[in-house]
């Protein structure tokens, strides 16, 4: 039995990976590069965002 594919809706992105980048970034360059602990916080759940953006963008082989 093959296994049930998932749903469009799990797999796309709540926003594009640009936009995502655009706010690691942003946080970066608003600290001068040294994060307190609450925008490490930040950090690490945008990472996670784009982790599961960049996982959603893959396009299975055939």
């Amino acid at each position: 039995m093959s296994p049930t594919p998932e749903t469009p809706d799990s797999q796309a992105p709540e926003r594009p990976l640009a936009e995502i980048n655009a706010d690691i970034r942003g946080l970066f360059a608003r600290a001068e590069g040294r994060l307190s602990d609450a925008e490490r916080v930040r950090h690490a759940a945008l990472l996670e965002e784009w982790a599961a953006a960049i996982k959603a963008s893959v396009v299975p082989a055939a």
